[in-house]
């Protein structure tokens, strides 16, 4: 019995050992499929999940990408029609001052006359061409009058302004004045050659220039204090500077003109 039993205790031994080890094999097959299955499902999910989070992504961006193309064509045709309208819009204006140029080319302004309220302004004109020694008749004067200040607050009197029958007695009158101040330049043109019984001070006799151009004028005689220059003029409705005698004259367009002096 102890043969018998020893032999048995070996052979259950050994059979164990064996059912042990393919037990073993069998559960960590079994739970590395059953692993594997759950992690392929969660993949899965995941993957379907990830796959539309990025579908939904990239319509996202279609759509904006479409929007931006289209706000940027918007822009363009803005940029153009902006780019059209402002060619447009200096056309006009050089056409108002062209218009605005010509409607003055027979007109002289007389600047500095002290008012009085029963003066006569086509006197004091006929007062001023005698003075400069050209011969004016009433009906080469087409209006003499006043006229409302650009800026009411000055205390400077208002400017008389002539218009004449044309603008070749114009530029005679401008003239005769400019000749007349050059050979006087110790007594310039002032009241006292308009038969004014005023305090003695001196006017001025200049072209009828336009808001723009006067106010190019105002800055060029500006920067012509600043800058050293010597002469700033206005011919036939465009202003001009001189920094010295033999100096180059340059006209002055716009503003950019005086910057870069």
């Amino acid at each position: 019995m102890d043969k018998i039993s020893a032999l048995l205790d070996q052979k259950l031994q050994a059979y164990l050992a064996v059912f042990t080890d393919n037990f073993r094999e069998t559960v960590k097959t079994d739970v590395h499929n059953l692993v594997q299955a759950e992690m392929d499902s969660k993949m899965q999910k995941l993957k379907e999940d990830f796959t539309v989070t990025t579908d939904f992504i990239c319509e996202g961006q279609s759509s904006l990408k479409h929007e931006i193309d289209n706000k940027v064509r918007i822009i363009k045709d803005l940029e153009a029609k902006n780019s059209q309208l402002q060619t447009q819009l200096n056309s006009l204006n050089n056409r108002l001052a062209s218009i605005e140029k010509m409607s003055r080319n027979q007109n002289i302004e007389i600047q500095a006359v002290p008012e009085s309220r029963n003066e006569n302004p086509s006197a004091i004109f006929q007062n001023l061409c005698k003075a400069i020694n050209l011969q004016m008749t009433d009906d080469k004067i087409h209006s003499c009058r006043r006229v409302a200040k650009l800026n009411p607050s000055s205390d400077r009197p208002r400017n008389i302004l002539v218009t004449l029958v044309n603008p070749r007695l114009r530029d005679e009158v401008l003239s005769a004045c400019h000749r007349y101040n050059k050979q006087h330049k110790n007594e310039p043109l002032d009241t006292t050659h308009l038969g004014l019984p005023t305090e003695r001070h001196r006017i001025y006799i200049t072209e009828h220039l336009s808001p723009d151009c006067k106010a190019l004028h105002a800055a060029a005689r500006k920067a012509a204090r600043e800058k050293n220059y010597k002469y700033v003029w206005v011919k036939y409705g465009r202003v001009y500077m001189r920094k010295e005698d033999t100096a180059a004259c340059v006209h002055v367009k716009s503003t950019d003109t005086l910057d870069k002096l």
